[in-house]
C-alpha cells in the first residue's frame, strides 16, 4: 500500500469512537445556535403576523425567519465558536468569548434585519425601535448560557444527557 500524505481519522475498529467523539464536540455550537435562533425567529415569525403585518408577505416572511436566519445565525455562531474558542479556551474566559462573540454577531445580524425591515415593513422596524433594541442584553445572555453548556463541566454533562 502505498505511503500517504495524510493521516486517517479512523484506523481501526477499535478506535472508531474518538472521531465521533470530537464531531460532537464541534457540532454543538452550531446546534445550540440554530436551535435558539429557531426558537427565537419562530416567536417572532408569529408576533409579525399577530400585531405588525398579518399575513401580508407570509412566505416572505417564513422563509426569513424559520429557514435562513436560524442557518445563518447558527452557522456563523458554531464556525466562529469553533475557529476561535474550540479547543482553544475553556471555563470562565470562553463563555465571555461566546457572549461577546454573540453580541458582536447576533447584535450585527439584528442590526441588518432592522435595516431590512425598514424597508419591507413585516417585523414593525418602522414604528416600534425598541422592539428591535432592546434585545441586545438577551443577545448576550443567551451568549452567555451557551457559552457555560459548551465551556463547561456542567454544561458538557448536561449536552451529553441530553444527546447531544
Amino acid at each position: 500500500m502505498p505511503a500517504t500524505s495524510f493521516h486517517p481519522i479512523t484506523e481501526s475498529e477499535d478506535n472508531k469512537s474518538t472521531p465521533n467523539k470530537w464531531r460532537a464536540v464541534y457540532l454543538r455550537p452550531f446546534v445550540l445556535f440554530w436551535l435558539g435562533s429557531f426558537v427565537f425567529e419562530a416567536a417572532m415569525f408569529l408576533v409579525s403576523i399577530a400585531v405588525f403585518s398579518g399575513f401580508r408577505g407570509l412566505f416572505q416572511k417564513f422563509m426569513w425567519t424559520i429557514i435562513f436566519c436560524p442557518l445563518g445565525m447558527g452557522g456563523a455562531m458554531g464556525g466562529m465558536i469553533n475557529y476561535f474558542i474550540t479547543d482553544q479556551y475553556y471555563g470562565k474566559k470562553a463563555v465571555l468569548l461566546v457572549a461577546i462573540l454573540s453580541i458582536l454577531v447576533l447584535g450585527t445580524c439584528n442590526d441588518l434585519c432592522y435595516n431590512l425591515d425598514l424597508i419591507f415593513g413585516w417585523f414593525g422596524a418602522t414604528d416600534h425601535f425598541w422592539w428591535w433594541h432592546a434585545r441586545y442584553p438577551f443577545i448576550f445572555a443567551t451568549g452567555y448560557m451557551n457559552g457555560k453548556l459548551l465551556f463547561t463541566d456542567e454544561g458538557q454533562q448536561a449536552l451529553t444527557q441530553w444527546g447531544l
